[in-house]
């Protein structure tokens, strides 16, 4: 935070979060940048996962229930250290600790998890979602977004991007791009 502080203050935003993973790479730390919730439609079973995106590699997670219920994501889904990055007035006394998300535990506490290096991904496809589903009995529409990961063996991952909780179209179009090493494709 320091460096940041010192050496960051003058630069754009996007510059500082990419000085922050080459910081971090120097240092041979992986640290997680953004994380994006996904849901898919059909019910509870098995369709909620957190997508984060370190310095090295896409981890993917399934939600437990209680984080179902309550996750607020984060705010554009940047993780903690990397917002602190950005913000002028965040202090790391103001980060709880149970915020703070490694790569290694997400990977160890969690079976059905699995990551994927960047060097694997050929491509990741965002598209702006053109469904739009009720969600309540007011008729709110919500509409979603749609990630696919096409990896260089042909398999393709797909995930649903709830809009109320990971941001707009263009806020996570344009983080991927600034954060992932691999070419992101908007449709």
């Amino acid at each position: 935070m320091k460096f940041a502080a010192d050496q960051l203050s003058d630069k754009s935003d996007s510059q500082k979060i990419q000085a922050f993973i080459a910081w971090c790479k120097k240092y041979g730390m992986e640290e997680v940048i953004l994380r994006l919730s996904s849901e898919n439609k059909g019910g509870w079973g098995g369709n909620f996962f957190f997508l984060d995106f370190t310095t090295k590699r896409m981890v993917v997670s399934k939600k437990r229930f209680v984080r179902i219920l309550l996750d607020l994501g984060y705010i554009a889904g940047m993780a903690p250290f990397p917002y602190m990055v950005l913000s002028k007035k965040l202090k790391l006394s103001d980060i709880r600790k149970k915020s703070i998300i490694s790569p290694a535990d997400i990977l160890e506490n969690d079976s059905s998890s699995f990551s994927i290096y960047y060097s694997d991904i050929q491509e990741i496809l965002i598209r702006k979602g053109a469904e739009s589903i009720v969600r309540n009995m007011f008729g709110s529409m919500i509409t979603r977004n749609f990630l696919t990961v096409k990896t260089s063996n042909k398999t393709e991952y797909n995930y649903v991007l709830p809009v109320n909780k990971n941001g707009t179209f263009e806020e996570i179009h344009y983080w991927l791009s600034v954060v992932l090493p691999v070419k992101i494709s908007a449709c």
